[in-house]
């Protein structure tokens, strides 16, 4: 679909970005919200979304949703444990959407060096760190609005499932695969030597590979 539409490595590399960005901010939201939920009886984890191995969090969820059943729900706050165990979810959230943010900020930084677009005022050189906020996220929003619609159902089972831990790790994928690639664009900026399509078709293979190939199917090839 990308060489049939004619995408440019630059373009769908923003739309990426900010798909990622949105979709990761609002996994951290539903981790947080899932967490408190379940700590105050309201909404409890699924016991498959408590691992006993995954993390002393977990277990102490998975202790109260399933090892406590006939306890009363008021007896759960006479402990200052849950207290606790709300702050902790509070920070360890409010420290996710800082990093995770300040990442994809400093990602932008550079892509607007090494693969800026149109509008220069906003992803140029220097446009992206003198430009608000407010206009970079709406720009990209009105242009890739069904390129973040897509990520958020593909992701759903993040937003409305699953360890809230682990999700919290999960967004972080993308942002990985967006460094890895911003590296390679400046290593392979030589290729513009070549011609400046040239060098946009091998950005594109290498974006779509970093992006899409089903890495996971790899992994079930292991025995058990």
């Amino acid at each position: 679909m990308a060489f049939k539409f004619e995408w440019r490595a630059n373009e769908l590399c923003w739309g990426l970005w900010i798909s990622s960005l949105l979709t990761g901010w609002l996994i951290i939201l539903s981790s947080v919200l899932r967490s408190l939920l379940h700590l105050g009886g309201f909404v409890h984890l699924r016991e498959e979304d408590l691992p006993e191995t995954e993390d002393p969090l977990s277990a102490y969820f998975r202790s109260k949703a399933f090892s406590t059943k006939n306890v009363s729900n008021s007896r759960q706050f006479n402990s200052w444990v849950p207290v606790l165990a709300a702050a902790g979810i509070l920070v360890i959230g409010g420290f996710t959407w800082f990093h995770f943010t300040f990442f994809h900020s400093v990602h932008g930084l550079l892509m607007s060096v090494f693969v800026s677009m149109e509008p220069e005022e906003l992803f140029g050189p220097n446009g992206f760190i003198n430009a608000g906020s407010n206009k970079i996220l709406a720009y990209l929003i009105d242009n890739y609005w069904a390129m973040i619609l897509a990520t958020l159902m593909v992701r759903r089972s993040y937003i409305f499932s699953g360890n809230p831990g682990s999700n919290l790790k999960i967004i972080y994928q993308s942002v990985v695969r967006i460094h890895v690639f911003i590296l390679l664009s400046a290593f392979l900026f030589f290729l513009v030597h070549f011609g400046i399509e040239t060098y946009e078709r091998v950005l594109l293979m290498i974006l779509l590979f970093l992006f899409f190939f089903p890495f996971h199917l790899l992994r079930r090839g292991k025995t058990t």
